[in-house]
């Protein structure tokens, strides 16, 4: 039905004048059949529900971002606005490159401008075979030294990503004096998670 709410991750920001979502046609999907097949100038009813923990925390240290095929929504909308050059660390993945590197581009130019400082991507059907928790683990002590920094991490994506990227950081912060949950309480570990 499509009446009833879907909720999708806001890829734009109040001061943007624009709300921009991130949407990818599932097979079956009834909402996103429908967003996906609008004519430029339709009208929908929509409403914002603000998400108050899943935002940078305030301060200078390093944000590291995690995020798969959709939920990069959030994490553009992040290092858009990242005009102090705040240290952003990018972890991407997608099926593949050619059409699940969203923003691609883009990203690439705001790694450029400052805005981005590292991007890391992961193509579960490229060969060899990727998942951002096996880049997560190949940077595990950049990650562990950041952490010690005082990094926040977000993670945004779907739920059976975000297991796996919570298990990867288990694994990551084991004999360190973090761990995940200690992060969650800090507010130092947020997901925005469907």
């Amino acid at each position: 039905n499509v009446a009833s709410p879907r909720y999708y991750s806001l890829a734009s920001a109040a001061a943007d004048g624009v709300v921009e979502i991130c949407v990818r046609r599932q097979p079956e999907g009834v909402c996103s059949t429908w967003l996906t097949g609008l004519e430029p100038g339709a009208v929908i009813d929509a409403f914002v529900r603000p998400h108050e923990s899943f935002r940078p925390m305030a301060g200078a240290a390093p944000v590291i971002l995690v995020g798969a095929g959709t939920g990069i929504a959030p994490l553009i909308g992040f290092i858009r606005h990242n005009a102090a050059a705040r240290p952003m660390h990018l972890y991407f993945g997608a099926r593949n490159a050619e059409d699940g590197f969203l923003y691609g581009e883009e990203l690439r130019q705001l790694a450029g401008a400052g805005r981005l400082s590292a991007l890391t991507t992961a193509f579960s059907r490229a060969s060899p075979r990727a998942y951002v928790q096996d880049r997560l683990l190949a940077d595990a002590a950049r990650l562990r030294d950041l952490v010690a920094c005082g990094a926040q991490i977000m993670v945004c994506g779907g739920s059976k990503m975000a297991a796996g990227v919570a298990d990867a950081w288990a694994r990551i912060l084991a004999g360190s004096d973090f761990s995940v949950a200690q992060l969650r309480m800090q507010g130092r570990y947020v997901e925005d998670v469907y």
